[in-house]
């Protein structure tokens, strides 16, 4: 008997909770799981105009904060979307770690008691963590870390590091990220309950967060001069265009679905074929 996609998903009833639900990616991945039943938690900074079952403010740069979000959440939950982030700007260097890595990192395990066996959680990382295997000097010390406190202490002692010549402070937040679950795959608290952990990578997408990048890019301070550099980075090479945001928040939201129930421990890069086009050049240079 055939059935149906909503079916095959298996999200009708489903418990979810998603951050950054306010706008781009998670607003999209939102309204896609209210239309296939799912009873959704929502949790932003800002206030989310879709019909879920809860929304809760908090800053997820903070620890006490992040507790009170977990607190405020059901005792059972099906599935997690980490989907929060804040993008480049300079002079946030700590906070932009604090709130793409390290909380989110704390707030994931702070809900794992809470996520039922054979559940599932997702992260939003990013294509900007890419060849994050060559950094695992920086990253494994940021990764041992036991503790917020001590992830923070760490990038408070790093943050000149930045600034002489290794990854921005973006793109080493999402290489931790993308290391972080492929580090957790097969942990005995994920594995030894059958919890999923994915994440998928998008690229350049038309989001809220591509005005930072552009104020970050630009050579002349005007979001016009942002705009044309970070089309020359991505795009002009394939004349290619941005990604929508629901053309990553739809494969987000299937990681985690009934459909892909024998896939974890995946960085799923969305970029049009960017880091695809990178994996050949660097295979066939050797």
């Amino acid at each position: 008997m055939a059935l149906s996609i909503e079916k095959l998903l298996g999200f009708e009833g489903k418990t979810v909770a998603i951050t950054g639900a306010a706008s781009g990616m998670a607003h999209c991945a939102t309204e896609l799981l209210l239309s296939l039943g799912a009873k959704v938690y929502a949790i932003d900074m800002n206030d989310v105009d879709l019909p879920v079952e809860k929304s809760i403010k908090g800053n997820l740069a903070d620890k006490n904060a992040i507790d009170e979000v977990v607190a405020q959440l059901p005792e059972k939950i099906d599935i997690v979307y980490m989907c929060h982030g804040v993008g480049l700007r300079p002079g946030r260097e700590k906070f932009i770690n604090m709130v793409n890595f390290v909380g989110q990192r704390y707030m994931a395990e702070a809900l794992l008691p809470k996520i039922v066996d054979g559940g599932a959680i997702t992260f939003i990382s990013s294509s900007g963590g890419y060849g994050w295997e060559q950094n695992m000097q920086n990253i494994g010390a940021v990764l041992a870390t036991e503790t917020f406190e001590d992830a923070e202490k760490w990038i408070e002692d790093h943050v000149d590091m930045f600034a002489q010549g290794g990854p921005d402070p973006y793109q080493f937040s999402k290489q931790c990220l993308s290391a972080y679950v492929k580090s957790k795959t097969r942990s005995q608290e994920y594995i030894g309950r059958k919890i999923r952990i994915n994440a998928i990578a998008p690229s350049f997408t038309s989001t809220p967060l591509i005005k930072d990048f552009n104020a970050a890019v630009s050579k002349d301070g005007t979001n016009e001069s942002g705009e044309n550099e970070m089309y020359n980075l991505f795009l002009k090479s394939w004349n290619g265009r941005p990604g929508k945001p629901e053309e990553m928040a739809y494969p987000l939201v299937i990681t985690a679905s009934d459909i892909c129930s024998y896939l974890s421990g995946q960085v799923i890069y969305i970029d049009f074929g960017m880091t695809g086009e990178m994996d050949w050049n660097t295979a066939s240079a050797k």
